[in-house]
């Protein structure tokens, strides 16, 4: 399917590794252009220079922070120096600390808040007024399983990403009339560098080889009988990112290989 997404601008943010790099790629794939941050300057300029290689999509690719003031519209400037506009934000930017409501510190708290809330939020105000102007935008939060399904152990996060998913519904609801989609991408058992030390945890503790672990986690709790790549998650962000999504608004989608359905939840 052709999404027509060639030269429409889009801005990813934590970019630089797991399903932000997978996003990048395969929009480039789609010939979008690309805004890509991630703090870490080697790793951005890294990714940047090996989607270059293989699609030589229009790019901008920076080291911002943001988290620290300034650091949104820093990359918005640049970003549209570069390319002109914005036509796409995909919010991807996202942490947590697996510890106990008890265990966490207020700081921890706030740390949490700022990185699965409060960027996507703030990027979210600097990109709408540009594409009032335009008289359309898609904005794509990268949420989680958990954000609907808490996961124990998790409470921090949980709530933050709870939290995305209701403003995805509440600005789907208030800037549709402006032709702007808002929705959201739920992914979990998604094998990103996290994931797989979660799963060398498991091994280890059960004094299993990773290779049977994930064989045994894959087969016993995800109904799909495999964990997910990045690449899985990145393909429905490429649709909601297309004008072939354009009815759709407002909705959080589990990428969860139907985990989100089954009662295993404690593997998240």
């Amino acid at each position: 399917m052709d999404l027509n997404l060639k030269d429409k601008v889009v801005m990813v943010t934590g970019a630089s590794r797991g399903i932000g790099r997978a996003i990048a790629f395969i929009l480039a794939a789609e010939g979008a252009a690309l805004a890509l941050c991630g703090r870490t300057e080697s790793a951005i300029k890294e990714a940047a220079k090996e989607i270059a290689s293989r699609h030589d999509p229009r790019i901008y690719a920076g080291s911002w922070d943001l988290a620290k003031p300034g650091a949104i519209d820093g990359f918005l400037r640049a970003s549209l120096a570069e390319l002109g506009r914005v036509d796409v934000l995909v919010n991807n930017v996202g942490a947590g600390f697996s510890k106990s409501f008890d265990d966490l510190t207020e700081d921890e708290w706030r740390e949490v808040l700022e990185k699965n809330f409060w960027i996507a939020l703030r990027c979210s105000r600097a990109v709408v007024p540009l594409m009032k102007r335009n008289g359309s935008g898609r904005i794509i939060n990268i949420a989680a399983l958990s954000g609907k399904l808490p996961r124990r152990g998790q409470v921090a996060s949980n709530t933050a990403k709870a939290a995305l998913i209701n403003l995805t519904e509440s600005l789907a609801a208030e800037l549709g009339a402006d032709g702007i989609r808002v929705n959201a991408v739920c992914p979990a058992a998604i094998l990103t560098e996290r994931w797989q030390a979660r799963i060398e945890k498991i091994a280890h503790d059960n004094h299993q080889d990773y290779a049977t672990t994930i064989r045994e986690l894959a087969r016993t709790r995800i109904p799909a009988g495999r964990f997910g790549l990045p690449d899985d998650v990145a393909h429905l962000v490429a649709f909601l990112a297309s004008d072939k999504s354009d009815f759709i608004n407002g909705v959080s989608i589990e990428v969860d290989g139907g985990l989100g359905r089954s009662l295993a939840l404690e593997i998240q």
